[in-house]
């Protein structure tokens, strides 16, 4: 049986919820990271990803400039970093050398990889989308790449507060 409740409480039951890491780069080459909960596959051919990222925030100024960047799936073992990643603004701050997020170079586009990452996908900003307050940004995936270490296991929202953990796949 449901029962109406307003909007919040629903969404209190959500979880687990994916998050992403999504990594763009300046014109003159300096990295940011932010992590996104509001991310999907949109279409399998061609591959593409949606985004959504606030029009205020630095990650989507710069995909603006360059026309690139990167979905990751972080790990399991890097939710101190994807919190920061997530609570803090990069306008101002250097986010990667502040939370020591290792980076590797991508192979199709100029924003890099996150290194440690359980997935890494090198997009081409397709086009923006705005239905509502938030912008949808669409890239076509050039490249991807997987950690050589197949047991770590994906980083997950698993309740409100930004209470993140590692989920365990079905086999």
């Amino acid at each position: 049986m449901q029962i109406e409740v307003p909007i919040p409480k629903a969404l209190e039951r959500k979880y687990p919820e994916p998050v992403v890491l999504v990594v763009s780069v300046s014109k003159d080459g300096k990295p940011n990271a932010m992590a996104v909960g509001w991310y999907c596959i949109v279409s399998y051919e061609p591959f593409m990803f949606a985004v959504c990222i606030d029009s205020e925030a630095y990650t989507y100024q710069l995909i603006q400039e360059t026309g690139d960047f990167v979905v990751a799936f972080p790990s399991e073992k890097q939710a101190k970093e994807t919190l920061f990643l997530g609570t803090h603004h990069g306008h101002k701050l250097d986010k990667i050398e502040r939370c020591k997020l290792k980076l590797s170079p991508a192979s199709k586009i100029k924003s890099p990889l996150v290194a440690d990452a359980v997935a890494n996908f090198e997009c081409v900003k397709e086009m923006i989308y705005q239905p509502g307050n938030c912008p949808i940004i669409i890239g076509k995936v050039v490249a991807a790449h997987i950690n050589s270490d197949t047991k770590l296991q994906r980083l997950y929202t698993v309740a409100k507060n930004y209470k993140l953990s590692g989920v365990v796949p079905a086999r």
